[in-house]
């Protein structure tokens, strides 16, 4: 089959394009023909591929010139399938759906929510309400929606644009219950929406883990404060002295100093090791050092991948009890979930993991199991196969 894949970034800026790049090339070998269309950046891997700014723009500047070096591209190549993944214009969606079957892996609520977030800045908590116009009174009290009424607008109505494309899109994947909720509730069809947990691009040890010499809680990802960042922090300094914190993420000097600020306020500046963010290798060194994941988000995650690569290394995760995180954390057998914005809940069971390491292993090796089970390639590339068949069945 030939599938093309499109895409606003070319190279990894998260779990969504880190997961995109692994599976083209699972594909590839599995006999299918991938291609990318991108917005940004170079791809740092072999493959036919055409770069068009507009993906990545709501509103496009050279929107024609780039419909047109699309519907090329997809002349030349004549892909059976478009898979789209993270773009931002509405006006590429629907070419796509008037030249090939499309369907969509949805990584996050772009398409959903005017701010992309379900999140609430003001209070710092979950947004609940179906997107509408009343995104616009209810910004004012819990500021997510930009209130410049131009953009307000744009954002609305690309949120209703991309309902009306509903029944011409073949299919939606999802990570999470949570998400394939989120777009069961903007009308999109049951019988079209199929939950396909993200892999683990580890393998899963065989045997448990020699627990690191080093005591250390670590968090890896976007340092965005509804990530839980300064919650991390919080309980870092909550725990006792010989616990260190490692963070890796999309560190720069703004970030850094802001981040060291948080951890001198919490009273742990002195055991806080910074990382940038690394390619499998530097996650995966990371990992070996890690005692104990914290995975803090106070949004609505829609996943979560660098906790079911921590679980492959045998290590227990502490996550907040929201969005998709609840799908791969087994409360009190892989993990702990928490309370969102409960810094003193995560120092609590992280505690409770570093007084008992027999806890800790038999916790690693449920996890281990847990990928095995879930959370493997193979699992999820059959059943996307599935999917491609029935988008070419309709």
């Amino acid at each position: 089959m030939k599938i093309l894949h499109i895409n606003e970034h070319s190279l990894t800026k998260g779990g969504a394009e880190a997961y995109l790049f692994d599976l083209i090339k699972r594909l590839e070998i599995r006999g299918h023909a991938c291609y990318l269309a991108y917005a940004k950046e170079e791809p740092d891997f072999d493959i036919s591929s055409i770069r068009l700014p507009s993906i990545g723009q709501v509103s496009a500047i050279n929107l024609e010139r780039d419909l047109a070096s699309l519907k090329s591209f997809i002349n030349k190549v004549c892909p059976d399938l478009i898979h789209i993944h993270g773009i931002w214009n509405i006006e590429v969606i629907e070419a796509c759906l008037k030249l090939k079957p499309c369907l969509m892996t949805g990584h996050d609520y772009r398409w959903l929510c005017p701010d992309s977030k379900f999140y609430w800045k003001r209070t710092q908590s979950p947004c609940s309400r179906t997107p509408g116009w009343l995104c616009a009174p209810s910004s004012l009290k819990h500021k997510c929606v930009t209130l410049r009424p131009h953009l307000l607008k744009r954002n609305i109505q690309r949120i209703q644009r991309f309902k009306r494309l509903i029944p011409e899109i073949r299919a939606v994947v999802t990570a999470s219950r949570y998400v394939a909720n989120r777009f069961r509730a903007s009308s999109f069809p049951e019988a079209k929406t199929h939950i396909i947990p993200y892999y683990c691009s580890f393998n899963p040890l065989d045997s448990p883990r020699k627990l690191p010499k080093e005591k250390s809680i670590s968090i890896i990802g976007r340092t965005a404060d509804y990530k839980g960042i300064d919650y991390f922090l919080s309980s870092l300094g909550k725990l006792p002295a010989d616990v260190r914190g490692f963070i890796m993420g999309d560190i720069n000097e703004k970030k850094e100093r802001s981040i060291l600020e948080m951890a001198r306020n919490a009273h742990c500046e002195g055991r806080v090791t910074l990382e940038n963010w690394s390619d499998r290798k530097g996650v995966a060194r990371l990992l070996k050092k890690t005692s104990i994941l914290i995975f803090p988000s106070i949004w609505p995650e829609p996943f979560g991948i660098t906790g079911i690569e921590a679980m492959a290394f045998g290590i227990p995760v502490i996550g907040s009890d929201i969005g998709g995180i609840p799908d791969w954390v087994d409360h009190g057998v892989t993990g702990y979930l928490c309370h969102p914005k409960s810094s003193e809940e995560i120092a609590a069971y992280a505690t409770k993991l570093f007084s008992d390491q027999d806890l800790m292993i038999s916790m690693g090796i449920a996890g281990q199991e847990n990928i095995r089970d879930k959370f493997l390639p193979e699992i999820h590339l059959k059943k996307l196969d599935q999917v491609y068949a029935s988008c070419l069945q309709d």
